[in-house]
């Protein structure tokens, strides 16, 4: 697993069965050598199931850019961001980027960012469906 080096996985181990919430461990846990920061990250790629073998293929290949919302001026602005750099990706739609892409690496990158957006939205306390990538469009102002 990504940023666990030898011997940090029993000191996660330790502190998970000795608290019963997410402060509590992350208080546990942190030192002057490891901060709370770094185990955000590697509960992060836990949840995610994020491997060393992700990361790096994800520096090996341009990212996409994923479009939430916009505005007159945002629509401007990815118009001459396309024009600038016309083999950058830009998600305005998770379906047809799925269904046009056949890039391995990104398509995996975006599972994963479709997989995050689910498990967030677990937390919601109303609408808590998940694949809201695939439900919700952009917002535009």
């Amino acid at each position: 697993m990504p940023d666990v080096s030898e011997g940090l996985e029993s000191s996660i181990k330790n502190a998970a069965n000795s608290c019963n919430n997410i402060v509590d461990f992350l208080n546990i846990i942190k030192s002057k050598r490891y901060t709370s920061t770094r185990f955000q990250r590697i509960l992060l790629y836990s949840l995610l199931n994020i491997t060393k073998k992700d990361i790096a293929l994800s520096k090996k290949v341009q990212p996409y850019v994923r479009v939430l919302g916009l505005n007159k001026k945002g629509k401007f602005l990815i118009s001459e961001i396309v024009k600038a750099n016309p083999k950058l990706e830009i998600i305005t739609s998770v379906k047809q980027f799925i269904n046009k892409s056949t890039n391995k690496t990104l398509n995996t990158m975006l599972a994963k960012d479709i997989e995050a957006t689910n498990i967030f939205t677990i937390g919601y306390e109303e609408d808590s469906l998940s694949n809201l990538d695939f439900t919700k469009k952009i917002i535009t102002l």
